[in-house]
């Protein structure tokens, strides 16, 4: 399958950022969270909308899908707890209620997150670019 452009590069790196951040929008939690199977399905479901959503190749929003588990355990559980815990929160302050955290928690946890998901979409651009 034919990869994005360079021009289109910050686009999915965006994608990414918002995806993971969406994910991460409950962070701080528990740090050795465990969730179940069902957890991490429905934690890639609501990835893949919302990487869809924001204009982002089926290829690349799949292949940053599957490679959310190369971020270290910890980062991914707390990704998969907290992206299922927040789900349907449509502001900051109800996602850090639902997440039982400050926002302040929230905003240091989704920046982190956030830049792991981007590390992972950029392995993507660069495996899709081949």
């Amino acid at each position: 399958m034919k990869s994005q452009s360079m021009n289109n590069k910050p686009m999915g790196l965006k994608v990414l950022a918002m995806a993971v951040g969406a994910l991460a929008l409950a962070a701080c939690g528990e740090e050795q969270a465990t969730y179940t199977a069902a957890d991490e399905a429905r934690a890639k479901e609501i990835g893949m909308e919302r990487c869809l959503s924001s204009g982002a190749s089926d290829a690349l929003c799949e292949c940053t899908a599957a490679k959310m588990k190369s971020m270290s355990k910890e980062d991914y559980s707390t990704w998969v707890t907290l992206l299922v815990a927040v789900d349907g929160a449509t502001t900051a302050q109800e996602a850090a209620e639902k997440a039982g955290m400050t926002e302040a928690e929230l905003t240091k946890v989704s920046n982190h997150l956030s830049i792991e998901g981007a590390r992972v979409g950029m392995q993507c651009e660069q495996e899709l670019a081949q």
